[in-house]
């Protein structure tokens, strides 16, 4: 199979911080709450990434659950991380980024709980958001336009 591309397209909207990111035909806004400069529209960049991450070992949580003989009822993942704004906010010298991001994937299912188990492992094994948040190997500008 060939690689796949994935992109979006994230333009302020003009009013305070807020944008909105066009997604394969979707839009979604993005915004900070009041504190930060925002209107509390939608939810924060670091708030998607959270979502990105339960939202895709939810997706490979249903995926592979019949491979892994697991009768899957439900699954919902809370996922949560650390901020010290002071780090953007360039107040001190801390890490700007998440400093820790836990998560837990409740599967409800009657299946075997080992059989849920190496379901779990699998998803965490193979979760392309979770290995994208290990590191990236290149985060590169490929144009900057300054009007």
């Amino acid at each position: 199979m060939p690689n796949l591309t994935f992109s979006s397209d994230v333009k302020w909207s003009g009013e305070g911080v807020r944008s909105v990111a066009e997604i394969n035909g979707k839009q979604v806004i993005i915004d900070e709450p009041p504190d930060l400069g925002g209107t509390d529209q939608g939810p924060n960049p670091l708030e998607l990434i959270l979502a990105g991450l339960g939202g895709c070992m939810n997706v490979l949580v249903s995926l592979f659950a019949k491979q892994h003989g697991v009768e899957l009822k439900g699954s919902q993942v809370r996922v949560e991380g650390d901020v010290d704004p002071d780090g953007f906010l360039e107040k001190a010298d801390v890490r700007p980024g998440f400093q820790e991001i836990r998560y837990h994937i409740h599967i409800d299912s009657p299946s075997a709980p080992e059989k849920i188990q190496a379901l779990i492992e699998h998803v965490e094994r193979v979760c392309p958001v979770k290995d994208t948040l290990k590191g990236v190997p290149t985060v590169a500008v490929t144009g900057q336009k300054t009007s």
